[in-house]
């Protein structure tokens, strides 16, 4: 029991002086923790700086930066401060604003007048002019220098200005008149008459009135010219401003017209060219029987060649773009000549030894099989009748109708299916010859594949054979 109470004193008298120790440690892990890397650009010097401040504010306070009126600072004095931040210290430079004599003082951090303005209660107005002082075209030359920027603001006064039953209003700061209507983009021409005259000072708002001389304004060549000319008709316009028309030449409006009150007139330049243009014709095809070749045996007897044919065009081209093509003559040149091909005739019986016995055929042919049955139509019903009034069973074919057509009831060998007839019709399968195969729903055989279908002997009458199949 007393080494018990011993041991639970020297315990206690250990943690008394530990527990200082762990404070002080925790507190040193904790200001190490609280170390952050962090980007400062002070007027565009880029600084990379180390520090515990917990704020931009503090930041700054930390660096001995005392922000003034004006200076600019992203982020906010009040945003905390995070590992890796980016803090931008902009300082601002005495600016002088002088509007038409009245002085304002200021300060900015901006580079262009528009943007000094802007921070302003000062508004600029469509005529109103603005010069700059100090730094050379409102830019700021360098961070370090402060030397005044001086903004002289002159506003526009209203000038009223009447042509014709056009009126324009705008706002101009020009020295005098013509100064004004030249920035305006108005041009004076001679002959014009302008009241008050050109050099009259803009000191006040002012009622001009301008008639012009006559004016035009001819497109002519991908071109709009702009002259002045006098005459009762365009032809007479045209002749005055020093335009001429040649052959096909046309003007809108017409030349025996009045001058167009809008004031433009087209010239239409016109070219014509003959074109003679040969193209091809194609030949035909022809086919013909030919004894010496066997059945179902094309040969080209005669290649065919094809024909030319002659087109004369008339091309017209009004200010370089074509209008109008038409054909004014097309002749056979030369007359194309039909390919001649020929077909067998020949019939050649021949015999096949098979799984049920020797067949003899007189006609043998690539063919693509599939087959059906009363319940296996391809339809949600089942069918038993056919085109020919028989039963759907082994032997029944159906084939397209054209073949139905010219073969029912013809007799044929399939290998692996055996003997059958032409006796029903089906839809047939694009591009191929094709045949389907009859069975009952009990017997049904899947057919899907090509194969070789034998027209067995007799040969039918020769006037009733297909020469070429359709």
């Amino acid at each position: 029991m007393k080494a018990m109470n011993w041991l639970q004193e020297r315990i206690k008298d250990t943690w008394k002086y530990l527990s200082p120790l762990l404070a002080v440690g925790g507190f040193i892990f904790l200001f190490i923790g609280s170390q952050k890397q962090i980007t400062l650009i002070i007027d565009g010097n880029v600084e990379q700086r180390s520090t515990h401040a917990r704020s931009v504010g503090a930041l700054l306070r930390e660096f001995n930066l005392k922000p003034g009126p004006g200076d600019q600072i992203t982020p906010a004095l009040s945003d905390p401060l995070e590992d890796g931040q980016v803090v931008v210290f902009t300082t601002s430079y005495p600016v002088t604003l002088d509007e038409e004599g009245d002085l304002i003082a200021t300060r900015s951090t901006a580079s262009l007048p528009e943007n000094i303005l802007a921070a302003t209660e000062l508004r600029l107005y469509p005529g109103d002019s603005i010069e700059t002082y100090g730094r050379a075209s409102g830019k700021v030359a360098s961070a370090n220098q402060h030397n005044d920027y001086w903004l002289r603001i002159d506003h526009g006064y209203p000038i009223r200005l009447m042509m014709g039953d056009e009126i324009l209003q705008f706002s101009s700061s020009a020295s005098t008149l013509g100064e004004a209507l030249w920035e305006a983009g108005i041009e004076l021409h001679v002959g014009d008459q302008l009241e008050p005259d050109a050099s009259t000072p803009i000191d006040r708002s002012l009622d001009v009135t301008l008639n012009r001389a006559a004016e035009y304004v001819f497109v002519t060549d991908g071109q709009s010219i702009t002259r002045r000319a006098a005459g009762n008709t365009v032809g007479e316009i045209l002749v005055s401003a020093g335009f001429s028309l040649a052959g096909l030449d046309y003007s809108l409006p017409a030349v025996d017209e009045q001058p167009p009150s809008e004031g433009e007139i087209q010239i239409i330049r016109v070219v014509e060219e003959l074109l003679v243009e040969l193209e091809p014709v194609e030949f035909e095809t022809e086919y013909v029987p030919a004894d010496q070749l066997e059945l179902d045996t094309l040969e080209v007897l005669e290649p065919g060649t094809f024909g030319v044919r002659s087109k004369t065009v008339r091309i017209r081209f009004e200010d370089g773009e074509e209008v109008s093509r038409n054909i004014e003559d097309a002749v056979i040149a030369v007359e194309p000549k039909n390919r001649v091909i020929g077909y067998g005739t020949q019939i050649v019986v021949r015999s096949l030894d098979t799984g049920q016995g020797t067949i003899e055929y007189w006609r043998a042919i690539p063919i693509y099989a599939t087959s059906y049955s009363p319940c296996n139509l391809g339809v949600p019903w089942c069918g038993t009748l056919t085109a020919s009034g028989k039963s759907v069973d082994r032997g029944i074919i159906g084939v397209i109708r054209s073949w139905y057509n010219l073969m029912r009831g013809w007799s044929v060998y399939v290998p692996g299916y055996g003997p059958g007839t032409f006796e029903d019709i089906g839809a047939g399968i694009a591009g191929r010859d094709w045949i389907d195969l009859g069975f009952t729903d009990e017997n049904f055989e899947p057919w899907h594949q090509w194969t070789t279908l034998y027209f067995l002997t007799p040969v039918p009458p020769l006037d009733s054979i297909p020469w070429i199949l359709p």
